[in-house]
């Protein structure tokens, strides 16, 4: 995961501080309050705003 998120930051399309370990958290998060027995909707919208947050500001 690592080398993904130095690609990411290395090309602009990530922010710089974001860790393996802020990724690993978050998803942990969204699983623990969106399990997928029919919260589908609600995981995809938590995963879209951690998506949106990865992105640096411009």
């Amino acid at each position: 995961m690592t080398t993904v998120l130095d690609a990411g930051r290395a090309a602009g399309d990530l922010r710089s501080d974001v860790t393996a370990e802020d990724i690993a958290a978050s998803l942990i998060g969204i699983f623990t309050v969106a399990p997928p027995s029919g919260r589908q909707a609600r995981a995809a919208r938590l995963l879209d705003l951690l998506m949106d947050g990865l992105r640096p500001t411009r």
